[in-house]
């Protein structure tokens, strides 16, 4: 009997070290759906669209010289035309130096830019896994938009601090590219 008890409670206990040995996860591992970060496919859930502009723009930039930030906008960024030349020639999204890329997420187009790179655009978004062509921008008309609005939806644009721990915060404040 003292055999069989033995027996069985060595047994318990290497199956719980086999078990917790097997079941460790990497806190440090990326947490990612079809390429992008969970925490932006989260954001962009969030944000209403419209399905003639099926588009949410996420930028990477920097605000105020060294806080990582992330810019969630309800519509795609039309390049601005390079000063007045001759001949006028419009720029087109996927010739933009910040464009990185966009995919397709539900039925929306994800599309992603980034200024003043610092490491935050990989530790989100696998590049490899990113759309570079323009047909999602001619098929919608976007280059046709002339600022006029199509839908009944209202501008939103969202920020998000990323804190050292690569996690997005909300962010209320102004940064310099705020200012007007």
């Amino acid at each position: 009997m003292k055999a069989n008890n033995l027996f069985i409670t060595l047994l318990i206990i290497i199956i719980g070290v086999f078990y917790s040995c097997t079941n460790k996860t990497n806190n440090k591992e990326i947490k990612l759906y079809n390429g992008i970060d969970s925490q932006i496919l989260n954001v962009v859930d969030s944000i209403p669209f419209s399905k003639d502009m099926p588009f949410i723009t996420v930028w990477f930039t920097i605000c105020n010289d060294s806080n990582r930030v992330i810019r969630f906008f309800n519509g795609v960024l039309i390049p601005a035309p390079d000063p007045p030349t001759s001949p006028p020639k419009r720029k087109i999204i996927s010739e933009n130096n910040i464009f990185k890329g966009y995919k397709i997420y539900d039925s929306i187009y994800v599309v992603f830019l980034e200024s003043n790179p610092n490491g935050s655009f990989e530790e989100f978004v696998k590049k490899d896994s990113l759309c570079f062509d323009e047909k999602p921008f001619v098929d919608f008309n976007v280059y046709e938009y002339n600022g006029k609005q199509r839908s009944e939806l209202k501008a939103i644009e969202l920020k998000y601090l990323i804190n050292e721990k690569d996690s997005l915060v909300k962010f209320e404040g102004k940064c310099m590219f705020d200012i007007e």
